[in-house]
């Protein structure tokens, strides 16, 4: 029998043969990384498990030692998981870290409402372990906000940026279940709309500032608020690639929908906006970051106590209400939901008197009709 001398080349074949098989539960993902081996594999538990590894060979070499320990050790990734998240577990203050990192990448535009919000939730469960975090201590929170006097819709609003924060920790894994869902939300008042009256509108125009010492364009923004209804973040982001003066309207750069409106611009806002010098791509590019706040100053100043800027669409709304059906006010004040533009058509109530008025006045005229139409008609037979 003639035995072959084994040569290094048949060794480096063989083992080239063997690197080169294609290894069940080894494979690649497309996307950012695409020369990331990942592997998939089943436990005892009945979960399929998927990881990212790195190179080919070692994804090889690790699912087998995955192999291993399910067979010896019962391994379980998920449990091992579960295991070193009850071992440390995260506290309530670096869920909520996390998630405005999230929010001021992510949702920019509401970033400074869920840091508000999260002001006071920090308060109540900073230090808590989140997966200790239960509905009752939801609802006792609630219940302490009731107590200090914040309004129904204020609770609300917190609730919802702490439920959507324990979504957003489910999907990091960083807890399981949402104690937000079961509690109730607070009963919030029907809050009617402040517009002001021309005598307050006359004494708020008074007392805005220009000049050198403040921020010049306070009346300009007023103005285009109350003949727009703009909202002073939208008036924020105005651009004027956004601004057809020539065919009178303007998109909205940065709606507070999210979605692509336009809105036609009367012989005042289109006056106020030709006044204005345009100094970069924004329309108003040095508004004060706290225009809010200083808005509500000058209001007091001129004896105004209950006005903030919203006001202004407010006033925008309501002084359209008595003109317009109601389809062309939604239109016009862009709201989704017509319960939202209700509250404007409650206000003032006098047109709606008008209305049924001319409906008698209707009714009136076909009575009239009907009894000349009888006259005729019996006149008419009469002379036949």
């Amino acid at each position: 029998m003639q035995i072959h001398p084994v040569t290094s080349e048949a060794v480096e074949a063989k083992t080239r043969k063997r690197k080169g098989r294609r290894v069940e539960g080894v494979f690649q993902k497309g996307g950012k990384n695409p020369g990331v081996w990942w592997i998939r594999w089943s436990c005892n538990y009945g979960h399929r498990h998927e990881e990212p590894i790195g190179p080919k060979s070692v994804a090889q070499a690790e699912i087998e030692k995955r192999r291993v320990a399910v067979r010896t050790e019962d391994y379980c990734l998920t449990r091992e998981r579960e295991a070193k998240r009850k071992a440390k577990p995260t506290l309530f203050r670096d869920a909520a870290t996390k998630y405005l990192v999230w929010a001021q990448r992510e949702r920019p535009r509401s970033y400074t409402y869920r840091e508000k919000a999260l002001k006071h939730l920090q308060a109540a469960f900073g230090g808590k372990p989140l997966a200790e975090i239960t509905q009752a201590d939801v609802e006792t929170y609630q219940a302490r906000r009731r107590d200090e006097a914040a309004a129904g819709g204020t609770v609300n609003r917190e609730r919802a940026v702490l439920s959507h924060l324990f979504s957003k920790a489910n999907a990091w894994g960083l807890v399981k279940g949402n104690p937000v869902i079961g509690s109730e939300r607070q009963k919030e008042a029907d809050e009617r709309p402040r517009p002001l009256t021309p005598d307050e509108e006359a004494r708020l125009f008074a007392v805005l500032p220009r000049g050198r010492r403040a921020w010049s364009h306070w009346r300009e923004l007023a103005t285009l608020a109350l003949h727009t209804g703009l909202r002073l973040g939208e008036l924020r982001h105005q651009a004027w690639r956004d601004i057809d003066l020539p065919g009178a309207s303007l998109t909205v750069t940065r709606p507070k929908s999210g979605k692509a409106e336009t809105i036609p611009l009367n012989a005042t806002a289109r006056a106020v906006l030709a006044s204005l010098e345009r100094r970069g791509p924004l329309v108003f590019p040095d508004l004060p970051k706290k225009a809010s706040d200083l808005f509500i100053e000058y209001a007091k100043n001129a004896g105004l106590r209950d006005v903030t800027f919203h006001c202004l669409r407010d006033t925008f709304i309501s002084r359209l209400a008595p003109h317009v059906s109601t389809p062309t006010l939604m239109a016009l004040a862009r709201h989704r939901d017509y319960r939202t533009t209700r509250r404007y058509v409650r206000l003032n109530e006098a047109h709606l008197q008008a209305a049924v008025e001319r409906l008698a006045e209707a009714g009136k005229w076909e009575k009239e009709a009907v009894q000349v139409a009888t006259l005729v008609a019996t006149n008419g037979e009469g002379d036949e």
